[in-house]
């Protein structure tokens, strides 16, 4: 008895320490930069692109190459690897990743139609980190992809989910078996969202909810840079689309609000540290909260991402400063909302399982909570 009850002192007492350490950490999933060990499509070289990272605030930077070429061999893949280990960017953790295309699916088209006019097709990319080993260019379904990744201890996240033009193509990564695997999903994709605000909240939405695919992922974002002019190089393309396809997208188009907009995109993730395995460990754990535009916000919420068995729901969410509107979410559909607060709470009694979901608007800047799951 006096052996259990000192085990159980000592569980306490380092669970107690390890959560002591948990702070937020800025973190950018989604980056690339030019070809270098591996091929890539950025026009930076991957320190520069720490370091414009470090700049922006972040602590922790995902470099996550294409690696769509033959010469991206699994000896390049190391390299790479080695390379961006050496790099000194104080006070950022650095990794290398993929930003992967999966096999095509069923519905995948190479060039798509926007107002009836040409429009580039369908890209079906998993940011992956946290694997060994290089894994092919279009070679795997996204489940076998993310199959391999997890085998690794590496976790899966759907970038630009769609579907539509240079997102994913219709009803792929949600199918069953696919959707099954995801660890995370891109709620907010810089560069789309600097370029011609487009988010993915209601994806999230649809996704986390249980009367929708039902799934217990986290909310993440991604830069998506690909250089300096990443946003600017985005809207001139999207610009040259002829007649009314053309003016649309125009009248969609932000003003910058950046020298780099695409890097206001952050994943705030809730880590018992600053190494890359405690960042996977977040993520899986889905404590995360996707924001754009919030610098320096910081954020509370018991029971983030967690699955709680009970029906008795009890939400507080508290923000390091007031937010012109606060939303709350269960099972998609907005329940509450408050204006210019820095706190929210809510409370019931539910007879079904619902997912909520917390998100905020504050100027051009926007944030979403994982999910917090609740099951009677």
């Amino acid at each position: 008895m006096i052996r259990m009850s000192l085990a159980l002192a000592v569980v306490a007492v380092t669970a107690h320490a390890a959560h002591a350490e948990r702070r937020w950490l800025r973190a950018n999933f989604h980056a690339h930069a030019t070809t270098e060990a591996l091929v890539d499509d950025g026009s930076e070289s991957a320190e520069a692109l720490h370091r414009a990272v470090r700049a922006a605030g972040f602590d922790f930077s995902l470099h996550t190459p294409h690696c769509d070429s033959s010469t991206a061999t699994a000896e390049a893949f190391v390299a790479q690897r080695e390379a961006e280990s050496k790099l000194n960017v104080a006070g950022l953790t650095i990794a290398v990743g993929q930003e992967l295309t999966v096999a095509n699916g069923p519905s995948f088209e190479r060039r798509t139609r926007v107002l009836g006019q040409s429009a580039p097709g369908n890209l079906d990319h998993l940011t992956i980190f946290g694997h060994k080993a290089l894994v092919g260019f279009r070679a795997l379904t996204p489940a076998d992809a993310c199959e391999r990744v997890h085998r690794d201890g590496g976790v899966c996240i759907v970038n630009h989910p769609g579907p539509g033009p240079m997102m994913w193509e219709e009803g792929y990564w949600e199918a069953p078996k696919n959707r099954a695997r995801i660890d995370a999903l891109e709620v907010y994709n810089g560069q789309a969202l600097a370029a011609v605000a487009i988010d993915f909240e209601s994806r999230y939405r649809e996704a986390t909810a249980y009367r929708g695919l039902g799934i217990k992922i986290a909310a993440t974002t991604g830069a998506d840079t690909h250089g300096p002019t990443s946003v600017a190089r985005a809207q001139a393309r999207l610009a040259g689309l002829a007649g009314a396809a053309s003016k649309l997208v125009k009248l969609m188009m932000p003003a910058p609000t950046s020298a780099r907009p695409e890097l206001l995109a952050a994943t705030l993730v809730w880590a018992d540290g600053t190494r890359t395995e405690d960042v996977l460990a977040a993520v899986k754990a889905r404590r995360t909260v996707a924001t754009y535009a919030l610098e320096g916000l910081r954020v509370t919420l018991d029971g983030l991402g967690e699955v709680r068995k009970s029906g008795a729901v009890k939400l507080r969410l508290g923000l390091s400063r007031k937010l012109a509107e606060v939303t709350l979410y269960r099972e998609g559909v907005a329940v509450q909302s408050w204006r210019d607060v820095d706190v929210a709470e809510w409370s019931e009694t539910i007879s079904a399982p619902a997912a909520y979901v917390f998100a905020a608007r504050d100027g051009a800047g926007r944030m979403m909570t994982s999910a917090i799951w609740y099951e009677p």
